[in-house]
């Protein structure tokens, strides 16, 4: 009997290919997210910063130059800080479509694999068969010519 040969081989390799390169690029997306995470973060760690040294600054008699200062860099942190939330909210969409498209892909190469395996197996059932079917017959003239 010829040796298992998958037809769909190609098919097979090409989703495992694609499945590998959406990871990749899933964990790219998400890497990225954690960057503008910590970037959120650190903004919002600056805020919190200066606002206590603002509230220390208030014990004592500030000058409305000191006043205005505090307040353009309020003002430019907060701005700062909504930009920063807009990436994060792009950055996760762009992470939840690549975990979609990865699923997708990962859900592909399974039906193939699965459909690949039960072929394998048909093939081993069948060459079990003939196997069997040569042993019978070879038990059989063994039988007949003893005999």
């Amino acid at each position: 009997m010829k040796p298992f040969q998958f037809r769909l081989e190609t098919l097979l390799t090409f989703r495992k290919m694609q499945k590998e390169q959406l990871q990749l690029v899933f964990l790219k997306a998400s890497h990225q997210l954690r960057l503008e995470q910590e970037a959120l973060a650190e903004l919002e760690g600056k805020l919190t910063e200066n606002m206590t040294l603002f509230h220390s600054y208030q014990q004592e008699s500030l000058s409305i130059e000191k006043l205005k200062f505090f307040r353009y860099y309020f003002d430019k942190i907060n701005i700062d800080i909504s930009k920063q939330n807009e990436c994060v909210m792009q950055a996760e969409e762009y992470c939840q479509r690549c975990l979609q498209e990865l699923t997708e892909a990962e859900k592909n190469y399974k039906i193939v694999e699965k459909f690949r395996e039960k072929k394998l197996q048909n093939y081993q059932f069948e060459v079990l068969s003939e196997e069997q079917k040569l042993l019978d017959e070879i038990g059989l003239q063994i039988y007949t010519r003893e005999k």
